[in-house]
């Protein structure tokens, strides 16, 4: 494999399958699953999602850490579960079983890292092994920690290379509150695909096309998916929920940006990747 554009870093192992071959494994498919970020727009300092603006794309598989970073430990009984898709607005919680029954509110605190904040979200549901929580309300000051772990330069500043083989990717980059970068390269070495995912919202750019996507995505949960290995703990491939938005989302497109622009990448890949944005034809 070539070296990403302008990478003086060790060289990464091959990629296991074509771009074709990994296209075979997104298939279009309805959901009617909604996750406690896409179900209420987002707080005004992050993008907002409309469930009129969406329209159903795909079904496809996504990288995944089996621990995240960000847990969520409730109050009464002390139990830890690992936080998925979080957002200002709600989160996803992975769970073995079903603790409480829908609309109960759930007290607990929500480590980020360094910082801990108490929250009183409502479950909305359950799809699988996951469970939607829905925050309503928070303090003025648990508010500002979760604008302040949600913000576009945490979040690129983050991102740190994964050395693992990808099928639908050449290289990964993985941060914070599950955040990922996923660059294809093309036969001249130039990126031909990039994948911002952030929160439970999505950004890509393909040369194929020119222009921008931007979209909600969610895990399927245990029971909608099927699990394949990609290599030992802690990483595997996921069945997420993927679907863009009718029309472009702007404030997506600039949180994505801000993502890129505070990225850790050398100087020449970083301009490859914000010269999109100055393309019109993406905007």
């Amino acid at each position: 494999m070539t070296k990403p554009p302008g990478s003086k870093t060790k060289k990464v192992s091959p990629k296991s399958s074509s771009p074709k071959a990994s296209a075979k494994g997104s298939t279009k498919k309805k959901s009617n699953n909604g996750s406690a970020g896409s179900e209420a727009s987002n707080g005004s300092a992050s993008p907002k999602g409309s469930a009129a603006n969406l329209r159903l794309l795909e079904r496809r598989r996504h990288p995944r850490f089996l621990l995240s970073r960000e847990q969520f430990r409730e109050t009464r009984t002390g139990r830890i579960f690992p936080v998925y898709d979080l957002s200002m607005s709600g989160l996803s919680i992975k769970i073995d079983e079903k603790y409480w029954t829908p609309g109960t509110i759930i007290q607990g605190i929500l480590n980020l890292h360094p910082d801990s904040i108490e929250i009183t979200p409502r479950l909305i549901g359950y799809y699988g092994d996951r469970a939607a929580l829905k925050v309503e309300a928070v303090s003025t000051y648990s508010r500002s920690v979760l604008l302040r772990a949600l913000s576009p330069r945490r979040l690129g500043s983050s991102l740190q290379l994964v050395r693992e083989r990808l099928p639908l990717a050449d290289y990964w980059y993985h941060g914070v509150c599950n955040t990922d970068l996923l660059l294809r390269l093309n036969d001249r070495g130039d990126v031909g695909k990039v994948e911002v995912f952030f929160s439970n919202y999505y950004w890509s750019w393909t040369e194929h096309s020119d222009k921008f996507s931007t979209g909600v995505c969610q895990s399927c949960g245990k029971e909608r998916r099927e699990d394949m290995l990609l290599a030992e703990e802690p990483v595997k491939l996921e069945q997420i929920d993927l679907s863009l938005d009718a029309k472009i989302d702007a404030e997506k497109t600039q949180w994505a940006k801000g993502i890129l622009e505070a990225a850790p990448l050398e100087p020449r890949l970083k301009d490859l990747l914000l010269k999109k944005f100055e393309n019109p034809a993406g905007k």
